[in-house]
This record gives structure tokens, C-alpha cells and sequence, in this order.
């Protein structure tokens, strides 16, 4: 009883961010993970304290945060796959 999964391999990247007093990361899509990722890291390397505000794509449709809980940020690569039609 052996199917075969007809369909192409994709690759998303996905937003990390590590919060303080929490165990496992958030996670975020977004088009240009890349740009809120390099935005992140400036702002968890200067001395300002801002409200932070995501509107990613996916599950999670907005969040907010301020920018001293960040301790962290890191981009997954993704594959999933997707039916051909």
C-alpha cells in the first residue's frame, strides 16, 4: 500500500524570535524575512527601547512586543511541499 506524492518541494524562511522569560521562540513568516531579520539585530544591538509591531504572513496575523524582551533572532529555511495541479 505505497502512495506517491506527486508535488513540488518549496522553501519558506521562517523568523525566530527569542523573547526573554519565554521557553520556545516566535515564529514568523514573512516575504522578506531577510530585511526583519537585519532590523531586529540593529535594534537588539542599540540602547532604545521600542514597541516592535509584526504584521507576518501566516498562522499568526500580528503581534507586538518591546524591543528589550528580544534576546535573539535567527532565519530557518523551510522546505514543504505543495500539489501539483
Amino acid at each position: 500500500m505505497q502512495q506517491q506524492v506527486q508535488g513540488k518541494i518549496q522553501v519558506r524562511t521562517a523568523l525566530l524570535v527569542f523573547c526573554k522569560d519565554m521557553a520556545s521562540p516566535l515564529v514568523f513568516y514573512f516575504d522578506n524575512a531577510q530585511k526583519v531579520y537585519e532590523d531586529l539585530k540593529a535594534l537588539i544591538n542599540s540602547n532604545e527601547i521600542k514597541m516592535v509591531e509584526f504584521e507576518p504572513i501566516g498562522p499568526i496575523k500580528k503581534a507586538a512586543l518591546l524591543s528589550d524582551r528580544i534576546v535573539s533572532v535567527a532565519l530557518q529555511e523551510e522546505r514543504y511541499l505543495t500539489q501539483e495541479k
